[in-house]
């Protein structure tokens, strides 16, 4: 068992359907239906896709030493999740897509970004937001199966807290 798995476990997490309720980002549900359809222009626009993770690292947040009690850990991670919401916000595009997909975490659909683009964004987002956060990009590979490009990007984003 993971040493933070008593800590994740306690984190909020639910959405109505429509946006998560801690954060206010989208629902898993919203994000894929978005998905589905800007893959479908995509391929018919020959364009690029991505996704970008971005996951709160609970080693680099929580000092090795940290010794607060269960539920002030729980406070003040759910209270970073709100404020790494609006600092998303703020540094993507309105139109950009923001998913709360995960207890710790958020991806991002970025429609038309190309390989480079991607990675100019990846750049200029880890220079402003807190060394905790660990940032990840997955670019939709050329008529890509939406089930196939959501395991690439699995890997990435689920596996940083274990």
């Amino acid at each position: 068992m993971n040493k933070y798995e008593e800590v994740i476990q306690s984190i909020f997490l639910s959405n109505d359907g429509q946006i998560d309720l801690l954060t206010g980002a989208l629902a898993p549900d919203q994000f894929d239906q978005i998905a589905k359809r800007d893959l479908g222009i995509a391929d018919r626009n020959s364009s690029q896709t991505a996704i970008i993770s971005v996951v709160l690292d609970l080693q680099q947040y929580l000092p090795a030493n940290y010794a607060a009690e269960l539920d002030k850990i729980k406070s003040d991670i759910e209270s970073e999740l709100v404020k790494l919401h609006f600092e998303l916000k703020n540094i993507f595009r309105q139109t950009d897509c923001i998913c709360r997909v995960s207890k710790l975490g958020f991806w991002i659909l970025l429609n038309g970004s190309s390989e480079v683009a991607t990675r100019q964004l990846i750049e200029r987002a880890s220079k402003l937001l807190p060394e905790f956060v660990q940032i990840n990009s997955c670019q939709r590979l050329a008529s890509e199966a939406l089930i196939d490009w959501y395991q690439r990007i699995d890997k990435l984003h689920f596996n940083l807290n274990k």
